[in-house]
């Protein structure tokens, strides 16, 4: 308000002269209007008793003109007063407004102004908060880097110290190792010597257990043959040709037998069929009939606990 005032002095003078002004008006109510004056008449008054009546009309009508002429002078003077008094008011609320937009434009310039200030010290201190911490960082990170560098001739210390040992160890480990390569090239040539000797002894052994194994292989072979060839034979005097059957037909048969020649019951079975039904069931008939089959006493039976064989009658 003062700075508004010490800006504009002049209207601030006239302005608060014409509200004293309004206020004297309003408090000791001037009349603006005249006070109405005793008409005085310039005509010589007659003394007498007879009055021109219609004179008398015309100057009364004269008289109540000139006063109606004076009120409406006064009326449009207080009119004027008025329309001036309202143009004033205007002109001073106008002025009161701009004021009120200076000083809000003020306001609002310094409010800018101080948040700018404010932003500005908030950036300057994030700013140096920042690179306070930055610095804090770097000297953390020195500060690593020189326990992690002193950590690191510590261990190359440890590591070379470890190295020199590690030779030592590795030239006395070397020497051991050459002595001890001497004494297994010479156990070695000793164990070469012996598997030699047990390997010749081996594949002699195994050369005579092969042989004897083939021999009792052949002797088996020839054993089970003549015992096949004899259950075929008994077989083939119990079998009777069914009626209509081919000549040339034949068919596998499997057979589990016990030691003493006899058929475990149920256990025949075509294996592979003739193609002929009739064949297949004589066959089975056939071996039934020739119980007990004559199988080999003792250990070589157990090759005879189950047979395969072809029965290929004669014809």
């Amino acid at each position: 308000m003062l700075d508004l005032i010490r800006r504009n002095p002049l209207a601030f003078i006239l302005s608060a002269a014409v509200h004293v002004l309004v206020v004297g008006f309003m408090v000791v109510g001037v009349d603006w209007r005249e006070k109405p004056q005793k008409i005085v008449s310039q005509v010589d008054v007659v003394k007498a008793r007879v009055v021109d009546e219609s004179r008398l009309q015309s100057e009364i009508n004269k008289q109540k003109k000139l006063e109606q002429q004076k009120k409406d002078q006064e009326k449009k003077r207080l009119a004027d007063l008025k329309k001036k008094q309202d143009a004033e008011k205007k002109r001073l609320a106008d002025l009161e407004k701009q004021r009120k937009q200076r000083e809000t434009a003020e306001k609002q310039k310094k409010l800018e102004a101080r948040q700018k200030q404010e932003a500005e010290k908030k950036r300057l201190a994030e700013l140096e908060k920042k690179r306070k911490a930055e610095e804090k960082k770097a000297a953390a990170a020195e500060k690593k880097r020189k326990e992690a560098e002193k950590k690191r001739k510590a261990e190359e210390k440890k590591r070379k110290e470890a190295e020199a040992k590690r030779i030592a160890e590795e030239k006395k480990r070397k020497e051991a190792e050459k002595k001890r390569l001497e004494e297994e090239k010479k156990r070695k040539a000793e164990e070469a010597a012996r598997a030699k000797a047990a390997k010749e002894k081996a594949e002699r052994e195994a050369r005579e257990r092969q042989l004897a194994e083939q021999l009792a292989a052949e002797a088996a072979a020839r054993e089970r043959s003549s015992a096949i060839a004899a259950i075929t034979q008994r077989i083939q005097h119990n079998w009777l040709r069914p009626i209509g059957s081919a000549k040339g037909l034949k068919c596998t048969v499997r057979v589990r037998l016990i030691p003493t020649g006899d058929i475990v019951p149920g256990s025949v079975a075509i294996i592979k069929s003739s193609g002929n039904g009739a064949f297949d069931r004589s066959v089975e008939q056939a071996i039934y009939k020739a119980e007990p089959l004559p199988v080999p006493k003792g250990p070589a039976f157990e090759q005879f606990r189950s047979i395969d064989f072809v029965f290929d009658p004669i014809d």
